[in-house]
């Protein structure tokens, strides 16, 4: 029987480049007009810039939605990539969420070099990605965490779209957090949370806009 890794793998590195590269967002992020924020803020990385969007793919075998956080951090520099997905597997009707996240430095007058993450850790006030998450590191140096478990997805979920989170990162060398203090726009969580609803329909919520929260 395959395993929540291997479903969530298939679903999302081998169906034809449904991931975007973070790569081809380069020149998004680096002229990143998202929501300015503070530079530091006790022990942690504020970004100088963050930028929701809201994204679906689909091919004959699959169907993602996506809420994709672009990160910019002038300081190091560094560009971070955060995608939180529902995932929809046509062959068994499986339903997968989770994140993907990805790094990378950005020198000056330099092409990106991505960083080779060795772990991703999404915590917020009610949830942390390590306790209840499938985990898979990839080649390509990004790191996906997933889950087909209902209730640990709206947990995960709801803490995402309430923009209260930290995101901490790993490489063999290091270990350093992002705080993010900016929930996705209402048109953005909308665009989810519709999505969704379709891949699990009748199941699911729609976001609710005066609470921002989202039923599984």
């Amino acid at each position: 029987m395959a395993t929540n890794a291997d479903i969530l793998s298939e679903l999302l590195y081998e169906k034809g480049g449904m991931v975007r590269s973070l790569f081809a967002r380069a020149a998004l992020i680096a002229g990143l007009a998202g929501i300015n924020m503070p530079v530091a803020v006790a022990g942690t990385i504020v970004p100088d810039a963050i930028g929701y969007t809201y994204n679906l793919d689909e091919t004959d075998d699959a169907k993602i939605c996506e809420i994709t956080l672009d990160m910019q951090n002038p300081a190091t520099p560094e560009l971070v990539e955060f995608t939180a997905f529902a995932g929809y597997d046509k062959s068994n009707a499986s339903v997968a969420i989770g994140f993907i996240t990805m790094a990378a430095h950005q020198p000056l007058s330099e092409e990106l070099q991505l960083l080779d993450l060795s772990a991703a850790t999404f915590t917020s006030h009610t949830f942390r990605s390590a306790d209840d998450m499938d985990y898979e590191v990839h080649k390509d140096g990004g790191i996906m965490a997933a889950t087909l478990d209902r209730v640990v997805a709206s947990n995960f979920l709801q803490a995402f779209v309430g923009g209260d989170f930290e995101l901490t990162l790993a490489t063999a060398g290091s270990t350093w957090s992002y705080k993010i203090s900016a929930a996705p726009p209402a048109e953005v969580q909308n665009g989810f949370a519709k999505c969704l609803e379709e891949l699990l329909r009748p199941s699911v919520s729609l976001l609710d806009e005066a609470g921002g929260s989202i039923a599984l």
